[in-house]
Parts: structure tokens; C-alpha cells; sequence
């Protein structure tokens, strides 16, 4: 039986570090290309990804969109995302493809060929949720907690907190998708479909491997993130889960959104040692060793990757206060 190839496509819209790790990280899982989608087409780390041997990069344009008989850029980020992915597989360039956002990362210690060698009609990839046990110091610091908790044990974990998670994690629960592209199926965001907004195909294969989802890589990450879809109307807000657009309808709400948000991302995502130990003894937390530094010397000799925290939200500050400021400027004329 011959070794199936894998790539991985992705719509992104991130501080450099993160890209860098993510194309890196899969080239060293051993995937054929990396397919990157510039969510900003000026992005400047577009010509930097474009250097690195396996990297493919896109801007997304008004030509790119032009291209795929779209008057205007699509306002929903999952359908750009769809749009993008489809592209790739439509190219049948390799045997498989992983579609995934530039925060999840797929860890398969074992490698993931041979769970595709016998896979039917796509592979289902779970997914954890980073989560904090230490002071944040670096953007892949943590631990990893699993799905499947019930809402008794979510209460007796996180106390009140509990109310802002969904099967115990805060983001998604739905993992992630492999689709074998000699299918020609249509790939979504969680699952393979016949078609555009169809069902899900059936004959799926529940994955060994995880994806390990950063569902952001620091606090003021994950809350610039989670207010980007506040501003952007209550349809899109919509698409979340209950929970999670709780936790944002919060922020939204309070005097100082910045100082209420960071508060809220402790209560979720750092764990005391006694959640932790609750965690464990219901095989809910797991180390998942990522070893990113040498896959950017392996992948990208010439570039210097920084993953500390700090440096990090440098990157985020300017971004961060205008979304706070327009919040606040909201609320204000709302009263």
C-alpha cells in the first residue's frame, strides 16, 4: 500500500510568530505543501511565509475574489475560508487535505498516514483546547483539555465559569476535517459534504490524532478575537455558540470591556491545581509537546521565532484598543 500525501489549507489573518509555527510545524509532520490564504492581501508577512520551501501563499484581493465570481470580498469569514479551501482541493495536487485555522495545529505522534491508508470516505479530527497552568509566557505554553464533560462536572471544575463553556471547552467541540480529494467532495469548516451547505457525508473516521486548538495564543488575543465578532453585527455573533457569546455579551456590557475580558479569560482558561487535578483523574487534561523551535530551524533556517507572550501582544496592542474604544463609543450611544 503506498504512503498517502497530505497538505494543509488555511485562511489567515495573524501576527507573524503564529503563521511561522503553524507552516512549519505541518511541513515537519510531513506535509506536502502548506497552503496559506492572506485574509489581508497587505499583509507583510505574506512575502516572508512565500520564502519558505513548501509554503504556498495567496492574497486574497479584489482579483482573488473577482476570480471565484464574488462581487466583493465575502463578509463571512467561513465562507472565505470554504471558498479558499475548495480552491486547493479542487487542484487534486495531493491525496488529502487537512483545512484548518492558523491556531490549530494537528499532533499526531505516530504520524498521520496511516490512519488516512485506512480511512473511508474522511477523516474526523477531535480536537483539545489549550489551556493555562502557569503565568502565560509563552504563546504555546499549557496544557490541553478534552471535550465530553458533563454539565454537573463542568460546575464542579469551573464554579460559575462553567456557564461560559460548551461540553467543557469554550471554543469549538466539532474538530476538524481531512477530506481524501479523489471524493471531490465540498470541505467545510468541521466536516466533508456533498455539496455547499449540504449534510454531512456519512462513512467518516474518528481520527487517533488530535487537533490542538489555541483557542487564543494570550489573553488579550483571544479577547481581541472574540470582540472582532461583536463589532461585526449580531449576525455573525450569532454563529457562536451560546456560551462562548455569553462570555462576549458580557465584555460588551461592562464599563471597562479591556479590564472585564481579561478577567473573564482567567476565569476560563487558567487552571488552579485543584481543576487541574479534577481535570486529570477524568483523563480531561493532557500534555501535547510541541517542539516549534526546531521545526522553524528545520523549515525556515534564516528566521528568528519568537513565542514569548509579551512580544506577541505587541503585536496586538493597536488592534486591541480600537476594538475597545469603538465598543465603549458603541455603548455610550446606546445610553
Amino acid at each position: 500500500m503506498s504512503i498517502p500525501s497530505w497538505s494543509v489549507v488555511s485562511t489567515i489573518r495573524e501576527p507573524l510568530p503564529l503563521v511561522l509555527a503553524f507552516a512549519c510545524h505541518h511541513l515537519r509532520m510531513g506535509a506536502q505543501r502548506v497552503h496559506l490564504f492572506f485574509d489581508d492581501p497587505n499583509d507583510p508577512a505574506a512575502e516572508v511565509m512565500a520564502a519558505i520551501p513548501g509554503v504556498d501563499v495567496t492574497l486574497c484581493d479584489d482579483n482573488h475574489w473577482n476570480a471565484l465570481d464574488q462581487e466583493k470580498r465575502p463578509s463571512w469569514q467561513t465562507r472565505r475560508q470554504t471558498l479558499n479551501a475548495n480552491i486547493i482541493a479542487q487542484k487534486q495536487n495531493t491525496d488529502w487535505l487537512l483545512h484548518a485555522d492558523a491556531d490549530e495545529f494537528l499532533w499526531a505522534p505516530d504520524g498521520i498516514e496511516e490512519e488516512l491508508a485506512h480511512a473511508e470516505t474522511w477523516l474526523h479530527i477531535p480536537n483539545l483546547e489549550r489551556v493555562w497552568t502557569a503565568p502565560e509566557n509563552g504563546i504555546f505554553d499549557g496544557a490541553f483539555r478534552a471535550s465530553g464533560l458533563t454539565i454537573a462536572r463542568m460546575g464542579e471544575v469551573y464554579g460559575p465559569a462553567h456557564s461560559y463553556l460548551q461540553n467543557g471547552l469554550s471554543g469549538h467541540t466539532s474538530g476538524k476535517a481531512m477530506a481524501r480529494l479523489a471524493d471531490r467532495k465540498f470541505i467545510a469548516i468541521h466536516a466533508v459534504k456533498e455539496e455547499f451547505q449540504g449534510k454531512a457525508l456519512p462513512g467518516r473516521t474518528k481520527a487517533r490524532a488530535r487537533i490542538l486548538h489555541f483557542d487564543g495564543m494570550t489573553a488579550r488575543h483571544w479577547l481581541l478575537k472574540s470582540l472582532r465578532y461583536a463589532i461585526q453585527g449580531k449576525a455573525l455573533l450569532q454563529t457562536l455558540h451560546n456560551r462562548r457569546r455569553a462570555g462576549i455579551e458580557r465584555v460588551m456590557a461592562a464599563r471597562d470591556p479591556l479590564t472585564e475580558g481579561l478577567a473573564l479569560h482567567a476565569e476560563i482558561f487558567h487552571l488552579s491545581t485543584k481543576q487541574q487535578n479534577i481535570l486529570k483523574a477524568q483523563d480531561a487534561l493532557l500534555t501535547c509537546p510541541l517542539d516549534l523551535d526546531h521545526a522553524v530551524a528545520t523549515h525556515a533556517p534564516g528566521l528568528a521565532a519568537d513565542f514569548s507572550a509579551e512580544r506577541f501582544d505587541a503585536c496586538l496592542t493597536s488592534a486591541l484598543e480600537d476594538v475597545v474604544e469603538l465598543i465603549r463609543d458603541q455603548s455610550s450611544k446606546r445610553a
